[in-house]
């Protein structure tokens, strides 16, 4: 597999420094400072340029499993299938017998081998105890119309009601080890959007701030070390770390926000991590369990997370096959990917029906692929690519509605017309089969 163009980069603009999260501090990939607000942390993943012209996914990769398989912890303890002893997972070690249920008739193990049923963060919080989450898929978070939703600008949300969801990024404020203090997402929750009609989504890059955190920079950046070569050791090494984080920021989003739809766009370019550039890469269980641990830990801690699992648009026709052949496990409700409406269902903006990966480059092969609903965004900062969703024409966007894409979010600088843009788009085709 090549690696080929970035999904999110940094900010470019001094205005980049507005949208950092709150207390994250100086980041190596963002301006300097904190800020308040969120946007798009810095810049992610790295290596050349694509063929296709397309933006890539970026940033470090959910995937990979630890060392040894699937993360220790054995069966779930009593009561109700919560983990003992503080709840972290022990790194690098196979959980005891492959789906074995806990004694007090909790939740089981999502799968073999994997041992998490809402593990407990770092700092000894336990998580919620259960299973992984509802069965049944919320493909539709936002309703049944298509939906439109911009980056958090900073500030009072209250003038962006023509759209249907805001997206924040989560949280900087990781610490080397793993382990959370403060839930910047719950603060944004709380202060921000509880007072609108507005459905949160968080850009999840919790693996690429613990990377972050332990001096390793983005793949385009000078360093040492990077998330597209030390990434995948890196993952090994904190595998239990990284879902314990993730049960414990369900959890605390849960405590601020539990009656809406929250969407979790997991890491960008989730993909990366079997890549043969890594210094030790996964194989692609590795990477289906460790997505499959992760959304399991999201659910079990916050019932109404909707987790949306990572596309790169540039893989090759058998990376893409094998990749989500992977996630088959994983309890996940939607696709996010990077990509434009106006290309004759093409997700890149160059592709076509030459193109190398043209047999699985297109909505309706993901669609169909995965079975899952589509949320694409226009990446961020110096890769943000133009609006073409909004101001694609309405049989443009009727026919990717028909492809499987239910939501666009326009994350670089909104433009100044999009209210107006998505005001001539509200006769646009009913979502498929929407409940």
């Amino acid at each position: 597999m090549t690696r080929l163009t970035l999904k999110f980069a940094k900010f470019a603009t001094a205005a980049g420094a507005a949208y950092l999260l709150n207390a994250c501090g100086t980041d190596a990939s963002s301006p300097s400072g904190g800020g308040s607000g969120a946007g798009s942390p810095g810049s992610f993943g790295g290596g050349g340029s694509s063929a296709n012209g397309g933006a890539a996914n970026g940033g470090a990769a959910n995937g990979g499993a630890a060392n040894g398989g699937a993360a220790n912890a054995g069966t779930t303890s009593s009561p109700g299938g919560s983990f003992g002893a503080g709840g972290t997972l022990a790194a690098g070690g196979t959980s005891a017998t492959a789906g074995a249920t806990s004694s007090a008739g909790g939740g089981s193990n999502a799968s073999a081998g994997s041992g998490v049923a809402g593990g407990s963060a770092g700092g000894g919080a336990s998580g919620a105890t259960g299973t992984c989450g509802p069965a049944a898929h919320n493909e539709h978070p936002f309703g049944c119309k298509f939906a439109w939703g911009i980056a958090d600008p900073g500030g009072s949300l209250a003038s962006y009601s023509y759209v249907q969801f805001m997206s924040y990024w989560v949280d900087a404020s990781i610490s080397a080890a793993g382990t959370y203090t403060t839930c910047n997402g719950c603060n944004w929750l709380k202060n921000q959007v509880a007072s609108t009609n507005l459905i949160p989504a968080y850009y999840a890059y919790i693996i690429g701030f613990l990377a972050h955190a332990n001096g390793i920079v983005d793949g385009n950046q000078q360093g040492d070390k990077k998330l597209t070569t030390d990434g995948a050791a890196l993952v090994k090494a904190q595998r239990a770390a990284i879902v314990a984080a993730y049960a414990w920021y369900a959890k605390e989003t849960y405590k601020v926000w539990s009656s809406k739809p929250l969407v979790w766009l997991l890491e960008g370019d989730f993909v990366q991590f079997v890549d043969a550039g890594q210094s030790s890469p996964m194989t692609y269980a590795e990477v289906g369990q460790l997505a499959a641990d992760i959304t399991c830990a999201i659910k079990a801690n916050m019932p109404n997370a909707v987790v949306a699992i990572d596309h790169s648009s540039w893989n090759s026709d058998e990376v893409t096959n094998g990749y989500w052949g992977a996630m088959k496990n994983a309890n996940y409700d939607m696709v996010w990917t990077t990509g434009v409406g106006n290309n004759q269902g093409f997700i890149e903006a160059s592709a076509n029906g030459t193109t190398y990966n043209h047999a699985t480059a297109t909505y309706s092969y993901l669609h169909t692929l995965t079975g899952r609903s589509i949320l694409v965004d226009t990446s961020a900062g110096a890769s943000a690519a133009g609006d073409s969703w909004s101001t694609a024409s309405a049989s443009d966007i009727n026919a990717r509605i028909a492809e499987g894409v239910v939501a666009a979010n326009i994350t670089g600088t909104a433009p100044a017309g999009l209210s107006s843009n998505v005001g001539k788009l509200s006769t646009l085709s009913a979502l498929p089969s929407c409940q």
